[in-house]
């Protein structure tokens, strides 16, 4: 059984059991737990794979996790990792004054999205990213696996949408 595999079936022994935290982690102390995460984050909803490969730029995550530059939220079952959101978090070029975050990333667990699973981890996002000083938070949806209600239910509001193109 793959290490992929192996943390699949723990996560889904644990789905009916209560208790999923969520914590403010670092990149240093995250990179080998959420490497395989990411793998099936990417596999799950990413488009264009062979055209655009997973190759996830480690040296810059570390750079920005020691300039504190990334913030991470993990959502965690029974100690395992099921879950996490990263922002980017800095002033904006245009509103130098302002801390924005810039999501980079969110995901749960296939076997683990139920309930308020992500309601509550985007809510700690929130609260976690607000306690610094964030004013504003800016987070995409695939339009292909639209997450827009969550979104609303939780008071965001569309205000752009993002085109792509391989060229």
């Amino acid at each position: 059984m793959s290490a992929i595999e192996t943390q699949v079936a723990a996560l889904a022994e644990g789905v009916t059991r209560p208790g999923t935290f969520y914590r403010v982690e670092r990149w240093k102390h995250l990179r080998a737990e959420m490497l395989p995460l990411l793998v099936r984050h990417w596999r799950e909803i990413a488009l264009n794979h062979a055209d655009v490969p997973l190759d996830i730029d480690e040296a810059k995550y570390s750079e920005l996790d020691e300039a504190g530059g990334l913030h991470i939220v993990t959502a965690r079952r029974n100690g395992l990792l099921i879950g996490y959101h990263v922002t980017l978090v800095s002033s904006h070029l245009h509103y130098r004054s302002t801390l924005h975050g810039i999501t980079d990333v969110y995901w749960i667990a296939p076997e683990c999205r139920h309930g308020v699973t992500a309601m509550r981890m985007f809510q700690a996002v929130e609260r976690e990213l607000k306690r610094l000083g964030v004013r504003k938070l800016f987070t995409g949806v695939k339009l292909h696996l639209d997450q827009g209600p969550l979104f609303e239910r939780l008071g965001y509001k569309p205000v752009e949408r993002l085109y792509a193109k391989l060229i």
